[in-house]
């Protein structure tokens, strides 16, 4: 897989968006039931962080590299511990960023830099049914209906 990179356009504010992307208890909850964890000061840790039968675990964790409110976040990506034994190896680079189109709102997104070793590499395309899920969650309030 080669990088990944896509655009979504939002039918609500960037503020909107952006909430739901970045704020505790919003679309990662909802989606994944996870939290995004992080004081998004570059450097410190990022980490999606759910529960699965009664277990805190992580889904995924990194580093921020970047961050401006309401605009832009970037940070690196291991798979959380229990999906790879070798998570520390694994390594990726994500970039979001959000801006008004109008009353609007256009969310970019890319996913590259994958170590040779990352399992994410061929999953990256993932990303166009959490984005499409997220872009029916902000617009309505509700999530898509999905097969198990």
């Amino acid at each position: 897989m080669k990088d990944f990179y896509t655009e979504v356009y939002i039918n609500a504010s960037s503020e909107k968006v952006w909430q739901a992307f970045v704020a505790p208890q919003q679309f990662f909850m909802a989606f994944y039931r996870a939290n995004i964890s992080s004081t998004f000061e570059i450097g410190d840790r990022i980490a999606f962080v759910g529960s699965h039968e009664g277990q805190e675990m992580v889904h995924s964790y990194g580093e921020v590299l970047g961050y401006e409110p309401g605009k832009l976040l970037s940070y690196t990506e291991h798979p959380g511990p229990s999906y790879q034994e070798n998570h520390q190896e694994m390594t990726s680079r994500v970039t979001v960023n959000i801006t008004p189109v109008g009353e609007a709102t256009c969310l970019t997104l890319s996913s590259d830099q994958f170590s040779a070793n990352n399992p994410m590499r061929e999953a990256a395309e993932q990303w166009y049914l959490i984005l499409s899920n997220l872009k029916t969650w902000v617009e309505t309030g509700q999530l898509m209906t999905l097969p198990n």
